[in-house]
């Protein structure tokens, strides 16, 4: 399944987008997510087009929704895996 997200209002995105069987196109021209304290995505294929920057901040202890088990807080660096 793919999951688009085109909207170049999706400022905000707190929590979780679980798609562990699916794919997370971002096709939009304006600043996904980089408004949000945290943002995890769990997706087997992102695919990103032209123009959008996805930000996934990790600013946990700045909202009251819970992070799932796993995710955070830790300590090391963030990283893609393929």
């Amino acid at each position: 399944r793919q999951y688009r997200i085109i909207s170049d209002n999706a400022r905000t995105m707190l929590g979780t987008i679980y798609l562990p069987a699916g794919r997370l196109i971002v096709d939009s021209s304006k600043p996904v997510a980089d408004q949000s304290a945290y943002t995890v995505i769990v997706a087997r294929q992102i695919n990103l087009y032209e123009g959008p920057n996805l930000y996934l901040n990790a600013n946990y202890g700045a909202t009251s929704v819970p992070v799932p088990d796993g995710v955070g807080p830790k300590s090391g660096t963030a990283a893609l895996r393929s």
